[in-house]
């Protein structure tokens, strides 16, 4: 392993200088990677700044290589696949999951696609199944995707312009590279291909932003914590450690009592309103309101049941094709029938619930 990683303007780490806990911070570790830029710059829902941090160095274990992620690879595969033929497109051999580097950036794309105008484009996959319009997601062959995807697809596509190593032969500038990338997704409506025009200007920000972060990574400065997650992760308790506080804070910590006390109270009352609601049902699954000769649902009170996926899919084999993980929700969208087939209530009747779901509409609540 190189102890010295080089970036631009002459920026550059030194490994001895970081702490021995750094165990992961190799080569790799010590650039942002493409499909984390969202999470670096505070856009990512399911990641924050300060986790992102804490990962970079070792502190918080990163995502596992597991079952769902391996899977995962195999509809990749199968998705672009689709958009070439439906696109006119043709997968170049040998790129996948190649990583790219370049100063404090670096990425695994997914594909390089040569695309119906010659041009060589990087083709990031994704497959969320059940979007489609809405949800991030604009129409397809316009650059409107969630935040986190439209950057990383931007940075793998300034790797390839920057001429970057891979694979230990240098690339020679741009070539036939085109000015944009491509994320292509497998939604609820089909397969749909977005096409993201390179920036400049936004790939020098974010060139500024990740060696920053780098820095801060590398001097254990960790950025602000957000929420209630990023606290305990950012402070584990130490035993015996005591923090002093002043009667403002008192006031705070009163704040939050007479909140969990509230919460309780509104517990039981949910407990009590819903034991209402089943006495007034007894053994109806759903509850209406009559007005007038109309009849409108304003409660539902099916028994919990639970997906036999083992049977739905000895049966039909294919879902695998379709579905990732077999995303009942998603399944249920495309099928109901179908669930509604392999659904099974507990064996033992003392295990099963009624979840009580209100559909009140506007005209009832008024």
């Amino acid at each position: 392993m190189r102890t010295r990683v080089n970036g631009p303007e002459n920026f550059s780490l030194d490994f001895a200088q970081l702490s021995p806990t750094m165990h992961l911070m190799d080569d790799q570790r010590m650039t942002v990677s493409a499909s984390r830029i969202a999470a670096m710059l505070g856009l990512d829902r399911y990641c924050t700044p300060l986790t992102l941090f804490l990962r970079m160095r070792g502190q918080l274990s990163d995502e596992v290589d597991n079952a769902a992620i391996q899977q995962g690879r195999y509809y990749e595969r199968a998705t672009c696949d689709w958009a070439c033929d439906t696109y006119g497109m043709e997968v170049v051999p040998g790129w996948e999951q190649t990583r790219l580097s370049h100063g404090c950036l670096s990425g695994h794309p997914d594909f390089v696609v040569r695309d119906e105008h010659g041009k060589l484009a990087i083709a990031e996959v994704k497959n969320p199944f059940w979007s489609y319009k809405g949800d991030d997601w604009g129409e397809p062959g316009t650059d409107e995707v969630p935040r986190a995807h439209f950057l990383q697809a931007m940075t793998y596509n300034h790797l390839v312009l920057k001429g970057v190593v891979t694979k230990g032969v240098r690339m020679d500038g741009p070539k036939d590279w085109a000015d944009y990338s491509y994320v292509v997704a497998k939604l609820k409506g089909g397969i749909a291909r977005y096409k993201i025009p390179y920036d400049g200007d936004i790939m020098r920000l974010v060139e500024m932003q990740a060696k920053a972060f780098v820095e801060r990574v590398a001097n254990n400065d960790p950025p602000s914590p957000e929420d209630e997650q990023d606290m305990r992760n950012l402070w584990p308790v130490q035993e015996g450690k005591v923090a002093d506080c002043n009667s403002a804070f008192v006031e705070q910590l009163k704040a939050l009592d007479a909140v969990k006390k509230q919460i309780k109270q509104l517990t039981e009352q949910e407990s009590a309103l819903k034991a209402v609601v089943l006495g007034f049902a007894r053994d109806a699954e759903t509850i209406e309101y009559v007005d007038n000769g109309s009849r409108t649902t304003v409660c539902s009170l099916a028994t919990n049941r639970t997906l036999d996926t083992e049977a739905l899919l000895a049966d039909h084999p294919d879902l695998l094709s379709q579905f990732a993980k077999l995303d009942t929700a998603a399944l249920r969208k495309a099928n109901k029938a179908l669930v509604e087939r392999y659904m099974r209530r507990p064996a033992d009747p003392t295990k099963a619930t009624r979840v009580i779901r209100l559909k009140l509409p506007k005209e009832v609540q008024a």
